[in-house]
């Protein structure tokens, strides 16, 4: 496995492990969750739902092994309670594309956290693992997840299907979130007005954002 540990200001983001399973599985039951992270119907029972959570573990760390970078699962600081998940994989149905998986369980659906591990995850593809290029997808009734997308950087491309299922297809470029970064910098350092788009990076949402935003689960 890995070592890799991030931090937000609230969460802590490492890697899952099979311990997880429980907490993971009550997302598994939600069908809100399961239809946009996995295009499928929920879990039945608890014990389905930490199977099909032990399943996903599973998948996530095999991507670990193979390319040294993946699935992070996202814990709350204060109480260690799992609140969702974020990272960067591979998608063979895309050709290999790397693309933004982010889950946020219906609990935490409040307070920004989904913005909080996105722009994390994003500060760790193009600063720390100097990646080129990052993509996103979402069903296209997911116009939060599209607007969080579209807030970072990210252009919308042509749609696509994954799964049988018609996505909205993004591209976010190295270059673009860096300019996005450097924007953020300066405001921290007194240089610009207060403008909300440098925002972005500060770890928290926009004050004009809406509680709904945090409702985002991306792509698989």
């Amino acid at each position: 496995m890995t070592s890799v540990i991030l931090e937000t200001k609230r969460l802590i983001l490492r890697p899952f492990e099979e311990s997880d399973a429980p907490a993971f599985g009550v997302a598994m039951r939600d069908s809100n969750i399961t239809e946009t992270t996995m295009f499928g119907p929920p879990a039945r029972t608890s014990e389905e739902g930490t199977a099909q959570a032990l399943e996903r573990i599973a998948d996530f760390s095999a991507h670990w092994r193979k390319h040294g970078f993946g699935i992070f699962g996202a814990f709350d600081k204060a109480t260690d309670a799992l609140v969702g998940y974020c990272g960067l994989r591979h998608l063979e149905e895309f050709d290999g594309d790397v693309h933004i998986s982010t889950m946020v369980d219906r609990p935490y659906w409040s307070g920004g956290l989904a913005w909080e591990i996105f722009r994390r995850n994003l500060e760790y593809a193009f600063v720390e693992r100097d990646f080129d290029v990052v993509h996103g997808t979402a069903r296209t009734f997911q116009t939060a997840s599209m607007h969080v997308m579209e807030k970072c950087g990210f252009l919308r491309q042509s749609d696509r299907t994954l799964r049988d299922w018609p996505v909205c297809y993004y591209k976010c470029s190295r270059e673009a979130f860096l300019a996005q970064h450097v924007i953020y910098l300066m405001k921290r350092l007194g240089d610009v007005d207060q403008d909300p788009s440098a925002q972005l990076l500060s770890g928290t949402p926009p004050p004009t954002e809406e509680a709904g935003a945090d409702k985002v689960s991306l792509g698989r």
